[in-house]
This record gives structure tokens, C-alpha cells and sequence, in this order.
């Protein structure tokens, strides 16, 4: 970042703080960052990061495009969730605060909509669920850090941060009034393929196979219960449509009140994040687009709804047979 750009980002800081809060006292709470890191950020010396940005985005609802003064309809202002300099757990961290920050602004807001397309299980989906939560973690260990290649899923132990984080996150209050999904024929394959092949390398045991294979068959109850009664606990109205196409990787379109972005997973955990409107709102129409190759299976269509459970069963109870590298 230059430094004007960091002067403008300053100024829209110190303008949205509240009040009652000194700027400085702000960026270490937020930030998590010693007092000294942000004197720096605030005085210039040091960048902010990307993944600064957008947490501090969200907690104070003020646009990246405008600071930078993107007013070219054919240009776009992107973000990813950097990777933090240090031990690779905070690299995790900071995924999750930022998710945690999201839901926590959508939560926030008065209204608020949301499409999805999924072609495999997405991080939120996976945070009420123990073993399949630590499995993100180990995979995001394995493929983001130099720890030996044959570290077994056993010696694996969550930081108490992370563990308290995720806590936080599922006591959330649902921050959706409805949200429409567009899912994959084979959303669990991926998964599946995943743990049979850290399985067959010996990195994970029988019994720890077992208790993975528990937690997708308690995913698989709650999306069925969510497919068949339409909406969870606290009243959130869900809408899921079986894609006839594949679809190529997970996307999230979300508006709530004036913010309007789009967030696409290159990866199963860290997405990329479009906050310009315009080509967020063209992601929408894409999606909305899907959805017509698609077939609505929430309350409806109760044969093909069934179908796409049993078939989502079908692998989890196979995870101990032979690996499924090809259907």
C-alpha cells in the first residue's frame, strides 16, 4: 500500500472510531497487534494489511473503493486474507476472526441477503462439529507450514485462541433472514476423499476415521432437517436448489444494509473478497443465473431430495472401503 493511500485509510479510521474509544487503544483490540505496531500503522511507517483492512472495514462499514477513489465502473478493488508473518496458527486465526467479524457485521445489520454456491463443505458449516473442525485445521497446517509431511492427525492440539474464537462464532446469533443455496450432486465428496487419503497414509487411525465419519453423518442429519423443515431453530429460512451443472467452487454473494460483496474460495478456507458493487452485483446475476439450472429441493421435490442425501450417504458410509478416486 502507498502511502497516500495509507494517509486516506487513516483519516476514515480516526473519522469512524467511535467516540468513546481512542484510536490507538481501537487498532490493538481490533488488530490484536502491540501498541507500539499500531503508533507505526497510524503514523505511516508501516502498511496496513490486507487483512487489516478488510477487518477494519467491516467493524467500522466503510468502503475500500471509496478511500481509493475507484470510480471506473470497469475496475475492481479485490482482497484476500493474507497470510500473517509468524506461526502458522495465526495465519489460521485470522481467517476466522475475519469470519467472525462478517457474521458478526451481518448479524448487525437490518437487511441483509445472502446467495450461496457450493461444490464442497464450507468452513461455517464445519465449526459445530469437533473432529471435522480440527480436520480444517490440520489441512491448513499441512498445506501452509513446514511441519514434517507424516505429522499424524492425533498430535494435532487447537490453540486456546482458536478454540475460544470458534466458541464465540457459534453463539452467534443466525444473522440471516434467508439465504439460498446452490448446492453441488457431491458437496461431501471432496471431504470424504480428503480424510481417506490422510487415512490411507496413516496420518489419521481407525477410531479417529470413525469419529470423522460420526461427524458427517450429524452434518448430513442437520442439512436434511434443514432441507426438509425449511428453516433452523432461530427462524432462518433456508433455500437449497440442486444444481444440474457442476459447480466449480464456492462463492458467496452478501448484502447487508449499504455493503454489498462477494467472496470466492481458490482455496477450502482463505476466500478472495470482491467489495465492488458493480461486479458483485454481475457475481448475483450469475448466480441467480445458476439457479435456473438448478432445482428448488427445500420442502419440494421430495424424490430427488432424498436422492441427494442417500447419495451423500452413500459416501460416508464408504469412507472405510477403498479410496474413491474415481465414481
Amino acid at each position: 500500500m502507498n502511502k497516500k493511500l495509507n494517509d486516506l485509510l487513516n483519516v476514515e479510521i480516526l473519522k469512524k472510531v467511535p467516540k468513546n474509544l481512542k484510536p490507538i487503544e481501537y487498532l490493538v483490540d481490533m488488530l490484536s497487534i502491540s501498541k507500539e505496531s499500531a503508533y507505526r500503522r497510524m503514523r505511516g511507517e508501516i502498511p496496513f494489511s490486507f487483512d487489516e483492512i478488510s477487518s477494519l472495514s467491516l467493524d467500522l462499514d466503510f468502503s475500500v473503493d471509496e478511500i481509493i477513489g475507484n470510480k471506473k465502473e470497469d475496475r475492481i478493488f479485490f482482497d484476500a486474507i493474507s497470510k500473517p508473518e509468524g506461526r502458522v496458527e495465526e495465519s489460521f486465526l485470522a481467517i476466522l476472526r475475519d469470519y467472525y467479524k462478517l457474521t458478526e457485521s451481518v448479524c448487525k445489520a437490518t437487511q441483509k441477503d445472502m446467495i450461496l454456491s457450493i461444490n464442497r463443505l464450507i468452513p461455517c458449516l464445519l465449526l459445530k462439529y469437533d473432529s471435522l473442525f480440527k480436520l480444517l485445521y490440520y489441512q491448513w497446517i499441512h498445506q501452509t507450514s513446514t511441519i514434517r509431511i507424516n505429522h499424524p492427525f492425533s498430535e494435532i492440539v487447537i490453540p486456546t485462541e482458536i478454540s475460544e474464537l470458534r466458541k464465540k462464532y457459534k453463539k452467534l446469533v443466525q444473522p440471516m433472514r434467508s439465504a439460498n443455496i446452490i448446492v453441488d450432486k457431491n458437496i461431501f465428496l471432496s471431504t470424504i476423499r480428503e480424510i481417506q487419503y490422510y487415512y490411507g497414509r496413516k496420518l489419521i487411525s481407525e477410531n479417529e476415521l470413525l469419529t470423522l465419519k460420526q461427524d458427517l453423518i450429524k452434518l448430513l442429519f442437520d442439512i436434511e432437517f434443514l432441507m426438509q423443515k425449511g428453516c433452523n431453530e432461530s427462524g432462518c429460512e433456508y433455500n437449497f436448489y440442486l444444481s444440474m451443472l457442476n459447480i466449480e467452487s464456492n462463492t458467496a454473494w452478501i448484502s447487508f444494509d449499504s455493503n454489498i460483496i462477494s467472496r470466492f474460495w481458490l482455496y477450502p478456507v482463505n476466500p478472495i473478497i470482491i467489495s465492488n458493487p458493480k461486479t458483485s452485483n454481475a457475481h448475483k446475476k450469475w448466480l441467480e443465473s445458476l439457479k435456473k439450472y438448478s432445482i428448488l429441493i427445500t420442502q419440494s421435490n421430495e424424490i430427488l431430495q432424498t436422492k441427494f442425501i442417500d447419495k451423500q450417504r452413500e459416501y460416508i458410509e464408504n469412507i472405510t472401503n477403498d479410496l474413491i478416486f474415481y465414481e
